[in-house]
Protein backbone atom coordinates (compact mmCIF):
# COMPACT_ATOMS: atom_id res chain seq x y z
CA UNK A 1 0.00 0.00 0.00
CA UNK A 2 2.84 2.37 -0.87
CA UNK A 3 0.49 4.56 -2.90
CA UNK A 4 -1.36 5.58 0.27
CA UNK A 5 1.87 6.96 1.72
CA UNK A 6 2.35 9.20 -1.29
CA UNK A 7 -1.30 10.26 -1.05
CA UNK A 8 -0.64 11.58 2.46
CA UNK A 9 2.02 13.79 0.90
CA UNK A 10 -0.79 15.59 -0.90
CA UNK A 11 -1.96 17.02 2.44
CA UNK A 12 1.50 17.65 3.92
CA UNK A 13 1.02 21.42 3.55
CA UNK A 14 -1.67 21.19 6.24
CA UNK A 15 0.98 20.59 8.87
CA UNK A 16 0.81 24.32 9.63
CA UNK A 17 -2.99 24.37 9.68
CA UNK A 18 -4.92 23.88 12.84
CA UNK A 19 -6.59 20.48 12.91
CA UNK A 20 -8.99 19.96 15.79
CA UNK A 21 -9.52 16.28 16.54
CA UNK A 22 -13.18 16.27 17.52
CA UNK A 23 -16.26 15.16 15.61
CA UNK A 24 -17.83 18.39 14.33
CA UNK A 25 -21.40 17.08 14.09
CA UNK A 26 -23.23 13.80 14.58
CA UNK A 27 -23.79 13.43 10.81
CA UNK A 28 -20.49 14.88 9.54
CA UNK A 29 -17.06 13.33 10.22
CA UNK A 30 -15.12 16.46 9.22
CA UNK A 31 -15.71 20.14 8.49
CA UNK A 32 -14.01 23.51 8.33
CA UNK A 33 -14.85 26.96 9.61
CA UNK A 34 -12.56 28.57 7.05
CA UNK A 35 -9.54 28.55 9.38
CA UNK A 36 -9.55 25.19 11.15
CA UNK A 37 -10.35 21.64 10.14
CA UNK A 38 -12.40 19.57 12.56
CA UNK A 39 -11.80 15.83 12.22
CA UNK A 40 -13.46 12.88 13.92
CA UNK A 41 -10.62 11.08 15.75
CA UNK A 42 -12.41 7.76 15.19
CA UNK A 43 -11.93 7.76 11.42
CA UNK A 44 -9.95 4.95 9.82
CA UNK A 45 -6.78 5.99 8.01
CA UNK A 46 -8.35 5.91 4.54
CA UNK A 47 -11.37 7.88 5.77
CA UNK A 48 -9.15 10.43 7.51
CA UNK A 49 -7.04 10.96 4.39
CA UNK A 50 -10.10 11.49 2.21
CA UNK A 51 -11.84 13.75 4.74
CA UNK A 52 -8.72 15.82 5.36
CA UNK A 53 -8.16 16.26 1.62
CA UNK A 54 -11.82 17.23 1.21
CA UNK A 55 -11.61 19.89 3.91
CA UNK A 56 -8.25 21.15 2.61
CA UNK A 57 -9.88 21.79 -0.77
CA UNK A 58 -12.61 23.77 0.98
CA UNK A 59 -9.89 25.86 2.68
CA UNK A 60 -8.09 26.40 -0.65
CA UNK A 61 -11.36 27.69 -2.12
CA UNK A 62 -12.08 29.90 0.92
CA UNK A 63 -15.23 27.96 1.83
CA UNK A 64 -16.63 28.08 5.33
CA UNK A 65 -19.47 26.02 6.76
CA UNK A 66 -22.01 24.09 4.71
CA UNK A 67 -21.84 24.37 0.95
CA UNK A 68 -24.52 23.79 -1.72
CA UNK A 69 -24.67 20.26 -3.14
CA UNK A 70 -23.10 21.36 -6.44
CA UNK A 71 -20.05 22.73 -4.60
CA UNK A 72 -19.76 19.57 -2.49
CA UNK A 73 -19.86 17.46 -5.65
CA UNK A 74 -17.07 19.54 -7.22
CA UNK A 75 -14.96 19.14 -4.09
CA UNK A 76 -15.62 15.38 -3.97
CA UNK A 77 -14.52 14.98 -7.59
CA UNK A 78 -11.37 16.99 -6.90
CA UNK A 79 -10.58 14.75 -3.92
CA UNK A 80 -10.90 11.72 -6.20
CA UNK A 81 -8.62 13.27 -8.84
CA UNK A 82 -5.97 14.23 -6.29
CA UNK A 83 -5.90 10.97 -4.36
CA UNK A 84 -6.42 8.42 -7.15
CA UNK A 85 -4.13 8.86 -10.12
CA UNK A 86 -4.94 7.24 -13.42
CA UNK A 87 -1.65 5.35 -13.11
CA UNK A 88 -2.81 4.02 -9.74
CA UNK A 89 -6.05 2.84 -11.28
CA UNK A 90 -4.16 1.13 -14.09
CA UNK A 91 -1.98 -0.67 -11.56
CA UNK A 92 -4.95 -2.24 -9.76
CA UNK A 93 -7.60 -2.50 -12.49
CA UNK A 94 -6.22 -5.72 -13.95
CA UNK A 95 -6.52 -7.77 -10.79
CA UNK A 96 -8.92 -6.04 -8.38
CA UNK A 97 -12.30 -7.74 -8.27
CA UNK A 98 -14.25 -4.76 -6.92
CA UNK A 99 -14.06 -1.02 -6.21
CA UNK A 100 -13.66 -1.90 -2.52
CA UNK A 101 -10.56 -3.97 -3.32
CA UNK A 102 -9.18 -1.13 -5.46
CA UNK A 103 -9.80 1.33 -2.62
CA UNK A 104 -8.06 -0.88 -0.10
CA UNK A 105 -4.97 -1.12 -2.28
CA UNK A 106 -4.96 2.61 -3.09
CA UNK A 107 -5.48 3.66 0.54
CA UNK A 108 -8.70 5.59 -0.04
CA UNK A 109 -12.41 4.98 0.50
CA UNK A 110 -14.55 3.03 -1.93
CA UNK A 111 -16.61 6.20 -2.51
CA UNK A 112 -13.49 8.04 -3.71
CA UNK A 113 -12.61 5.21 -6.11
CA UNK A 114 -16.16 5.17 -7.49
CA UNK A 115 -16.08 8.95 -8.03
CA UNK A 116 -12.71 8.67 -9.78
CA UNK A 117 -14.03 5.92 -12.03
CA UNK A 118 -17.09 8.05 -12.87
CA UNK A 119 -14.79 10.89 -13.94
CA UNK A 120 -12.98 8.81 -16.57
CA UNK A 121 -13.67 9.27 -20.26
CA UNK A 122 -14.35 6.35 -22.61
CA UNK A 123 -10.74 6.08 -23.78
CA UNK A 124 -9.50 5.87 -20.21
CA UNK A 125 -12.04 3.17 -19.35
CA UNK A 126 -10.93 1.14 -22.38
CA UNK A 127 -7.31 1.58 -21.35
CA UNK A 128 -8.12 0.16 -17.93
CA UNK A 129 -10.27 -2.69 -19.24
CA UNK A 130 -9.63 -3.36 -22.94
CA UNK A 131 -12.72 -4.98 -24.54
CA UNK A 132 -10.74 -7.88 -26.05
CA UNK A 133 -9.76 -9.10 -22.58
CA UNK A 134 -13.35 -9.64 -21.53
CA UNK A 135 -14.95 -11.25 -24.56
CA UNK A 136 -16.18 -14.77 -23.86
Amino acid sequence: MISSLSAWGAVRHLATSLIVWTRPHSTVPASTDGRRIFMDPGLFQDEALCALTHEAIHLERNHSGCQPPVVEREVQLEVARRLVSFEGLKRVAGWAKSPAEMADELGVTEEVVLLRLQSLDGDQVQELWPPSEYIA
